[in-house]
């Protein structure tokens, strides 16, 4: 039988001798955020040598998430290497590619002969640079599509939305995620009484289709300066069922400014009998989280253990998942994440949160490995 231990360092139930994960992962984003221009340069140099070296990025994988995540290091010189070793992947290498190499590649995407796998590639790559030259090739492959997209499960528009962008049925460019992000971090109780952006607060409520207590995923008071840049004129409260969000493909609310929402439950919800306690909603309502004071870079969550933000970008532990809008048919817009283990304990993966200003939806998913 495992003997339960406990974290070194923050007292947290574990299976082993040591540091927990979560504390691991915060120990190194301190280094990261204490690191030095020199230093920082230095790492990024690194990266450049193993690219050059092996044509691969294996070793300094994490280092590399790290940077562009708690840094938003300039990707320059890495795209140079990985384009000269042919190397696509992670696609946020070529975040700030230089112009010549961005046209190259779209020179490659455009042509009919190109492999399939890499045409993918190409199209993250590029989705992830984004620009008015990459966003013109875009509706040009959807509209009169190259040969190799018959191998391929979706369309450009779906692969720009990994780069926080997309485009309506018209060809209008729409962004799919906001540039400013905040991490939401511990506090106490008390400091989340007074939080602009709370996680699981009870509304003693059921919900119509498995019976499980509602909970508003997320109070979100977009009147608090620091959240200006969502468009929220008022407090919304993103409510939902915590049970149809595991076991449904997506589930909405309709949201008021003045803090009234209604729960639509998705398909695939239903009477469940190995649904969440109650007790979960006890814990999921005792967390402790508050909105951080001050921004981040917008990839600052998009890692394994990367917690829980609002705005940004999200760590998709499957595919990005953009819904559109039940009601106007548009892309949604990527609002928040939450790590699911930070706030149950015992449980995996990720709840996402997307929204339509326009309608006043918000649509909620779930992702684990």
């Amino acid at each position: 039988m495992v003997k339960i231990q406990h974290c070194k360092q923050c007292g947290r139930k574990i299976f082993f001798d040591g540091i927990c994960v979560a504390c691991q992962t915060e120990n190194e984003r301190e280094r990261i955020l204490a690191m030095p221009k020199e230093e920082l340069a230095a790492a990024v140099q690194s990266i450049c040598r193993e690219i050059m070296e092996t044509g691969d990025l294996e070793e300094h994988w994490g280092l590399f998430k790290n940077l562009l995540g708690y840094r938003d290091i300039d990707t320059t010189e890495l795209a140079k290497a990985a384009f000269q070793k042919g190397l696509f992947y992670p696609s946020e290498l070529y975040k700030d590619a230089p112009d010549d190499i961005t046209a190259k590649m779209l020179e490659m995407v455009m042509e009919d002969g190109t492999d399939p796998m890499l045409a993918g590639k190409l199209l993250l790559c590029l989705a992830v640079h984004g620009g008015e030259d990459v966003f013109q090739a875009f509706l040009e492959l959807e509209r009169h599509p190259r040969k190799w997209r018959e191998k391929l499960y979706a369309n450009p528009s779906v692969y720009a939305t990994y780069g926080g962008w997309s485009y309506d049925k018209d060809g209008n460019c729409l962004e799919t995620n906001f540039k400013e992000c905040y991490p939401m971090v511990k506090g106490t109780l008390e400091e989340k009484k007074k939080s602009p952006v709370k996680i699981g607060v009870k509304t003693g409520e059921t919900c119509p289709s498995c019976g499980c207590a509602l909970v508003n995923l997320m109070e979100i008071d977009g009147s608090d300066p620091r959240l200006s840049f969502l468009g929220i004129s008022g407090t919304a409260k993103a409510k939902c069922c915590p049970d149809c969000l595991i076991y449904s493909d997506s589930t909405f609310c309709r949201y008021e400014v003045n803090g009234e929402s209604r729960y639509f439950p998705g398909e695939g919800c239903s009477m469940a009998e190995d649904g969440p306690e109650d007790q979960w909603v006890e814990e999921l309502a005792s967390n402790c989280y508050v909105l951080g004071k001050d921004p981040v870079p917008p990839r600052y969550a998009a890692d394994w253990e990367g917690g829980s933000s609002v705005g940004g970008f999200g760590f998709w532990i499957q595919d990005c998942e953009i819904k559109l809008c039940p009601d106007c048919g548009k892309p949604m817009k990527y609002l928040a994440q939450i790590q699911w283990d930070t706030v149950l304990d015992g449980t995996e993966g990720n709840a996402y949160l997307e929204i339509c200003r326009d309608c006043r939806i918000i649509a909620f998913l779930h992702q684990q490995t």
